[in-house]
């Protein structure tokens, strides 16, 4: 049983890592020469479990990126895209809450313990504040049907902002891109796929 304060996947074995980014063999998004725009990688994961029981969409690559002022900028690649235009806003709708809640994800610095007692009965309940009105104010804001650009070329996209904070959902073929974070950033990064890197093995060999 996984443990609060272990990572997810601390008791997989290497054979179970490979096989979960196996399944995204092809290309995944990725923002080209992230330190041109003062970005680095922060992040590569594979989520989603890819039982057949699951949604599909839920099986997505993310790289998330920072800024050297703290800014995140996540590009996920979805495994299987989806046509639904329900499923599609939801899932842009969902990038964008994400990205505007960050910073609520960040308050407390790595290495010190948050609050405690009655401090931290005060502070969930702000969170929990906090990310209602994010999600009120992401589902009232209006869907855009416009382009953005990946692989240098344009393609349609569903678009949904929050002041100075973008999702925009992008379908590649039988997959899909996320792109999410500061609209100052989404609308200036390259966004281009490529495969995978290849996972080194302990004796040195690449499995793919």
């Amino acid at each position: 049983m996984h443990k609060p304060d272990e990572p997810a996947g601390a008791h997989e074995s290497w054979e179970q890592i490979v096989a979960r980014f196996a399944r995204f063999a092809g290309v995944v998004g990725e923002i080209t020469d992230p330190l041109t725009w003062g970005l680095d990688l922060e992040e590569e994961t594979v989520t989603g479990s890819g039982s057949e029981h699951r949604d599909p969409t839920e099986e997505r690559f993310l790289r998330a990126y920072v800024s050297f002022v703290g800014e995140a900028v996540d590009v996920e690649t979805l495994r299987v895209g989806t046509d639904d235009a329900q499923h599609v806003e939801d899932i842009v709708r969902a990038a964008l809450s994400g990205a505007l809640a960050a910073p609520l994800h960040s308050d407390v610095p790595d290495g010190t313990e948050g609050p405690t007692g009655a401090d931290f009965a005060d502070a969930y309940q702000d969170y929990r504040s906090a990310m209602r009105a994010i999600v009120e104010e992401v589902d009232l804001a209006p869907l855009q049907h416009t382009a953005f650009v990946v692989d240098d070329v344009s393609h349609p996209c569903v678009r949904v902002a929050v002041r100075a904070t973008v999702a925009v959902y992008v379908p590649l073929a039988d997959r899909a891109v996320i792109v999410s974070g500061p609209a100052d950033l989404v609308d200036r990064v390259d966004i281009s796929t490529a495969p995978i890197q290849g996972l080194l093995h302990g004796d040195g060999e690449t499995r793919f």
